[in-house]
């Protein structure tokens, strides 16, 4: 035997020994003796089975018959009479062959109608032409009148199938005359002879006949009551289990009705607004939705015939729950998968719209993501058969790219900076305990980043199979499916420039989108072909790519020769187009060239076709204005003559001191002559028109076009004496026009500046720039700026004029209302997200503010301004250096507005009664109002040094970013380069909220270490001094954006940036005046103990860390004393005066401060009681064992008395009558020695600035209760 096998279990009863063998033993002999076994097993004949095999046994009995001999089969043979039939001879054709039968031309039939049939079939109109069709009625009276002559005729008798066979005329004439027989017999007679012939019968004969007889006259009764038809109710149950048909034996459960299984049949219940109680959905009602993609309400009355009706496990509410849908989209039925799929399309589309935020109780996009729909859709794309994989790709489009995100896109694509497009990333990745991301599985990169996870799916290998794939269907089957996998590549190139990159680099891919829909040789376009065609999808992407910076755009054209087939195409459009208004390419062609252009490539290319296809194509569209296409074309190409101008002003300050090659195709003189033209294109905006929304985009782009002319020649100092007729010329032909113009003057007067809103419906791993409504800041910003300009090269117009102030600031002007709404948002304390369009407002609220101060002449402006651009720099986005640094040099160089009067600002501190304060290093300090008056003043005058501070610290040089100097007086106020673009995540904000603090929290955390003590003190002097500037005037960006526990903390901390920096006497000055300040604000009772520091640590670490330097170092000083003891009050958290009497007891003796040295309201000490036993026996220590001595510590000697007496006389709780008692005796013990703290502590009656006020005789109240205390 194998010893791998397991041995036999060996036996338990009857077996003495161990041994296998012996059981062999016994079973040969049990085999040997023949003995019948104790129990048989019988198996039980099956009926059902033998019943199912009665027809086999049938089949094989006649499969055994031998077919050869024929009188086998002889008796069972019966053959038909057709004696009877007449013969009928074909009729002869001269045909060589029969003829066809032909049911006549397919436009005859169509004409013929049938009445009462709706759809009927060729074959059926034929035969109602022929009028060998009968109608359902003529069918049912013929049988009904056949079956009324089989009840009342007697049957006649023919005797076919007999050996003779009568003919039919003599059985007619035979039946005739046995009824004239029978009419000539009376009555009596028949009646004796049928008696008679009744007698000579069988009776069984005669029973079996009338039975017969009778079976056959009730089944005719019961088919006439059948063809009446009636409604059945189900409901109505009968008792009678007898079924109207007969039952086959085959039939299995045919005995009785089933009506639980007929209930499908019913008529559906009307649906509640409410789910049963027990349904697992107890948090609401899962919403449901018709095919469209439309919320359905669980009440409304929809037809059965709307399909929306299913066997559900709510049959009577119509529509479908996300959890029908996935479970369809998996279905066998492909017609149940397209329609799964064609519905969570539209729904996905409908919930980034916002249309259901205020149904639903949870954002239906994130919802979609977690339940797995990504995979749904991958599935999907990987199946062979065309509806799934097209519907598949229009899904995934919908999901990861919405449609409002690329209009509004392209809507500010013509804007001032809107070529700035942001990149569509989410937070980094977090690996967790995995080394990498490719350690990572696909849900967990899905749960992070969609776009990523897309990566990871192969998803840019599928497309570009299913394009391919696609090229052999029918065109127009195929264009939205293309246009949806363009959409697909735009939204995953906008992630991040690695995307990007990563995209570039698929090779399969990108070759064949540049030869399939940006071909080399130009077609004729037909209408419905995207093959081999130019696609503006296509172009979009190209474009896309292009914006990532200036090496992939140059990788573009130089591997693909896009310069040749841009040129091509753009020579094509113009030459060989019948119409402008069919040309879809052209405007994004002109985007594309102009993102190349903004590179710093493809400009002499432009160059060389604007005499002989750019002006004749301008020219062109001028005849057909005003238009809807021929604006969205103008737009376009203005634009691409706005980064023309730009692109040579650059190129030729680059060279002008440069010994490098400046040879150039492009100059000066290109651009010169491009003016008249684009003059000629703005005054064709002042034409009246229902398409407002279109002109008004095309006057942006002029307006913004028209300005950066001005700048460039101004920057080039090119013909400088020339500019002011320009300028002139823009004034009275353009600038004032549009100021007049009726639409414009509406634009203002009703306008809704509406703040840019954060996405409420985008997912953490897939942000989208979901936005309602973004106004029209656009147009704003480009007359802002134009107006700008004009204002510099005219400075009379703006104190002359005032353009904007008549414009815009009238007496009911929306602005005004906007810009508080704005202050109020900047200024809201909450941490909030910045939106990408908000970015806009940013600028139009600097330019706006920036117009009007040149505007005014004697009147100050408001200061809202100065708030609002104050609470602006903390709220900028990534790369708006120039925007912070301009902001800042307005507000610090502005002094007028700082020295303004403001009686608040100077109010008095009558709390306080020193007039100085003597420092540890003896050193005396006034306290008074006029000593803050000064350091006000003085802070004033060093505002332009701070100015050089804050653009330092902040990192807003220029020079340290290298932003050159065209883009600052271009005004496009964004920085960018190839190793930085703008991204969409809403942490990226250029200064943090704590700004004013400058350096401060970076030396307390020691990110920064400064060793030279003069550059130290500087930093903090300055620091110092514009904050109190802050405070001073009570700005905003201090009261709302910053905690009050910041602002205390920020001030604090100075004395953890060295051991001597509080001693001198300028700091000290400050930290008195921001003490002073504090109180006056009530701001010392207000600190959150239990919050972080913005942008530092939590405020109990940074509680602990003054403690310790206090303990270190301090020696005393009366104004750190001060500072420490803000925490120590009753107001807060006791385990900060634990921190301080019980783990850090040995500064008790430095704290020496005098009830009259507290620089703040004191009554917080003392009031409420102190509660903690353990805090009350310390102060009872500390007393008695002297460490507290009214000489020495006075102040903290009046706290600890003042919460032992409350203490020791409290009658309120029993539970510590026991330590009552001890401290009572300790004190009665201690008395021998120091009777004063023992009158002190039971006489205590109040505090006061001068010390305790004592008891001259104790109340009866208390003396009652202190001899029940000694007892």
């Amino acid at each position: 035997m194998n010893n791998d096998l397991q041995v036999r279990p060996k036996p338990k009863f009857g077996i003495s020994d161990d041994a296998e063998d012996e059981m062999l033993n016994y079973q040969e002999l049990f085999h040997r003796s023949n003995i019948q076994p104790s129990a048989q097993v019988i198996r039980e004949p099956n009926t059902k089975r033998q019943q199912s095999n009665e027809n086999e046994d049938k089949r094989k009995k006649f499969s055994n018959i031998d077919l050869t001999q024929t009188t086998a089969m002889r008796s069972i043979i019966i053959e038909r009479d057709v004696s009877a039939v007449p013969i009928q001879i074909p009729k002869p054709v001269n045909d060589p062959f029969p003829q066809a039968k032909h049911r006549g031309s397919e436009d005859d039939l169509d004409k013929i109608v049938l009445p009462n049939v709706k759809k009927a079939s060729l074959f059926a109109k034929q035969m109602y032409r022929d009028g060998k069709l009968k109608t359902c009625k003529e069918l049912e009276e013929t049988k009904q009148s056949s079956n009324n002559q089989q009840i009342s005729r007697s049957s006649l008798l023919t005797g076919s199938g007999l050996s003779e066979v009568t003919g039919e005329r003599e059985i007619q004439r035979i039946h005739e005359e046995n009824i004239d027989r029978l009419k000539s017999i009376d009555e009596k007679e028949i009646l004796a002879e049928k008696e008679k012939l009744l007698n000579t019968l069988n009776p069984k004969l005669i029973a079996f006949i009338r039975k017969r007889n009778k079976k056959e006259g009730e089944d005719i009764i019961r088919m006439n009551e059948k063809s009446t038809v009636q409604r059945m109710d189900i409901d109505n149950q009968t008792t009678s289990t007898n079924l109207p048909i007969e039952v086959d034996s085959r039939w299995v459960h045919m005995n009785n009705i089933e009506y639980e299984k007929l209930e499908w049949m019913k008529d559906l219940p009307k649906p509640s607004a409410q789910r049963t109680a027990d349904d697992s959905h107890p948090e609401g009602v899962p919403a449901r939705f018709d095919f469209k993609g439309n919320l359905m309400s669980r009440t409304a009355d929809i037809p059965v015939t709307a399909a929306l009706h299913h066997h559900g496990e709510e049959p009577e509410a119509a529509g479908y729950t996300l959890e029908e849908l996935f479970h369809l989209s998996r279905s066998t039925v492909l017609q149940q998968r397209v329609i799964a799929l064609q519905t969570l399309s539209n729904i996905i589309r409908q919930a980034h719209t916002g249309i259901y935020d205020r149904d639903l109780q949870l954002p239906l996009i994130p919802k979609l993501i977690e339940a797995g729909i990504l995979f749904l859709i991958r599935w999907a794309m990987d199946e062979q058969i065309e509806a799934v994989y097209m519907i598949a790709i229009e899904c995934l489009a919908n999901l990861i790219a919405p449609k409002k995100d690329e209009e509004i896109l392209s809507q500010t694509m013509h804007w001032p900076c809107g070529y700035y497009e942001p990149t569509l990333t989410p937070a980094d990745i977090q690996l967790g305990d995995k080394k990498s991301e490719s350690d990572l599985t696909d849900i967990e990169i899905l749960e992070q980043d969609l776009i990523k996870c897309l990566f990871r799916m192969n998803v840019l290998k599928r497309l570009v199979y299913l394009l391919d794939r696609m090229k052999l269907l029918p065109s127009l089957t195929i264009i939205i499916p293309v246009k949806h996998s363009f959409h697909i590549l735009i939204r995953m190139a906008r992630h991040s420039m690695t995307c990007a990159n990563q995209i570039f680099e698929e090779k399969q891919l990108m070759d064949f989108i540049i030869r399939e829909f940006i071909p080399e040789i130009i077609t004729p376009n037909k209408e419905g072909h995207v093959y081999e065609h130019l696609l503006p999808e296509a172009l979009k992407f190209c474009r896309i790519l292009a914006s990532h910076g200036s090496t992939l755009s140059f990788n573009l054209i130089n591997r693909y020769g896009l310069d040749q087939r841009l040129r091509n195409h753009l020579v094509a459009a113009v030459n060989f187009s019948s119409s402008l208004q069919d040309n879809k390419t052209l405007g994004e062609l002109s985007s594309l060239w102009r993102v190349f252009i903004l590179q710093g490539h493809m400009a002499n290319e432009l160059g060389s076709l604007i005499p002989t296809i750019i002006i004749p194509l301008c020219r062109m569209c001028i005849q057909q204005m005003p238009t809807m296409v021929i604006s969205q074309i103008l737009i376009q190409l203005i634009t691409l003559f706005d980064a023309l101008i730009i692109y040579v002003t650059k190129f030729i300050l680059r060279h002008q001191n440069s010994s490098e090659d400046s040879t150039n195709v492009i100059n000066w003189s290109h651009i010169n002559g491009l003016f008249d033209l684009i003059l000629t294109i703005a005054k064709q905006t002042m034409i009246e028109t229902d398409e407002k929304i279109e002109l008004d985009a095309l006057r942006t782009a002029c307006l913004s076009c028209l300005a950066s002319f001005l700048i460039g020649q101004q920057l080039l100092t090119i013909n400088l004496l020339d500019l002011p007729s320009k300028v002139k010329l823009i004034r009275t032909q353009f600038f004032e026009p549009i100021l007049y113009l009726k639409s414009t003057r509406q634009l203002i007067e009703n306008f809704k500046f509406e703040t840019a809103i954060a996405p409420t419906n985008t997912s953490v791993n897939l942000p989208t720039l979901t936005q309602t409504n973004i106004s029209s800041f656009g147009f704003l910003i480009a007359l802002l700026r134009l107006t700008n300009i004009i204002y510099q090269i005219d400075k009379s117009l703006s104190t002359s004029n005032k353009f904007i102030s008549q414009l815009m600031l009238t007496k009911d002007s929306e602005i005004v209302v906007y810009i508080k709404k704005m202050l109020n948002k900047l200024t809201s304390s909450v941490t909030r997200k910045i939106p990408w369009f908000e970015q806009f407002e940013h600028i139009f609220l600097f330019q706006f503010i920036q117009v009007i101060n040149q505007e005014k002449s004697t009147d100050d402006l408001p200061s809202i301004y100065y708030e609002i651009l104050l609470s602006l720099l903390s709220s900028l986005l990534k790369g708006y250096h120039y925007l912070a640094q301009e902001i800042l040099k307005f507000i610090l160089f502005d002094l007028s507005f700082w020295k303004r009067s403001n009686e608040t600002e100077l109010a008095d501190l009558s709390l306080i009664t020193n007039e100085s304060l003597c420092l540890a290093s003896n050193e005396s300090i006034k306290i008074s109002p006029s000593q803050r008056t000064i350091l006000y003043e003085r802070a004033i005058e060093h505002l332009p040094s701070l100015y050089t501070y804050y653009k330092n610290i902040l990192h807003l040089n220029r020079s340290s970013i290298d932003l050159n100097i065209c883009d600052i007086h271009f005004g496009n106020l964004f920085h960018i380069d190839d190793s930085f673009k703008l991204n969409i995540h809403y942490s990226y904000t250029l200064i943090d909220p704590t700004w004013p603090y400058g350096l401060l929290s970076s030396l307390y955390t020691n990110v920064l270490s400064i060793i030279e003590n003069d550059k130290r003190l500087d930093i903090i002097l300055n620091t110092l001094r514009f904050v109190y500037i802050l405070e001073m005037k009570h700005n905003l960006i201090l009261y709302k954006v910053l905690t009050k526990t910041t602002r205390f903390s920020m001030i604090a901390g100075i004395y953890l940036l060295g051991s001597d920096i509080f001693l001198e006497k300028n700091i000290a000055d400050y930290l008195v005046a921001f003490l002073n300040c504090f109180n006056e604000q009530q701001l010392l009772q207000k600190i959150e103990t239990r919050t972080n520091i913005q942008s530092l640590m939590t405020f109990f670490d940074f509680y602990r860390s003054l403690v310790d330097q206090y303990e270190a170092c301090s020696f005393g000083d009366v104004l750190f004393s001060n500072y420490l003891l803000v925490l120590l009050q009753q107001i807060y958290d006791v385990q900060l005066r634990k921190h301080v009497w019980i783990e850090h007891s040995t500064i008790l003796k430095y704290l020496r401060l005098k009830p009259d040295q507290v620089l703040f309201s004191f009554e917080t000490f003392f009031i409420p009681y102190e509660n903690d036993l353990e805090l009350i026996r310390y102060y009872a220590q500390v007393l008695l064992n002297g460490t507290i001595k009214k000489t020495i510590q006075p102040f903290l000697y009046m706290i600890a008395v003042h919460h032992l007496n409350g203490f020791l006389f409290d009658q309120t709780r029993t539970e510590q009558n026991n330590l009552q008692r001890i401290i009572m005796k300790n004190l009665q013990a201690t008395s021998i020695n120091d009777k004063i703290l023992y009158d002190e502590v039971i006489n205590y009656k109040t505090f006061s600035r001068d010390g305790p006020v004592i008891f001259t005789t104790l109340p009866v109240i208390r003396m009652n209760w202190f001899q029940k205390l000694l007892q």
